[in-house]
């Protein structure tokens, strides 16, 4: 998934980046599409973890 952070792509994430909603708690860069449907994640997120 797109993840974009103060208007740019990012590309890395630190090691322990994960979404909390996916059940496998993979880095939302190495997932096709949001678990609640968003199109781009920004790390505001709740479900977002690092």
């Amino acid at each position: 998934m797109l993840m974009i952070q103060d208007g740019i792509e990012v590309y890395c994430l630190p090691g322990g980046a994960c979404c909390e909603v996916d059940e496998n708690h993979r880095s939302p860069l190495d997932l096709d599409d949001c678990p609640l449907g968003y199109e781009t994640c920004n790390g505001n997120c709740f479900y977002y973890a690092e």
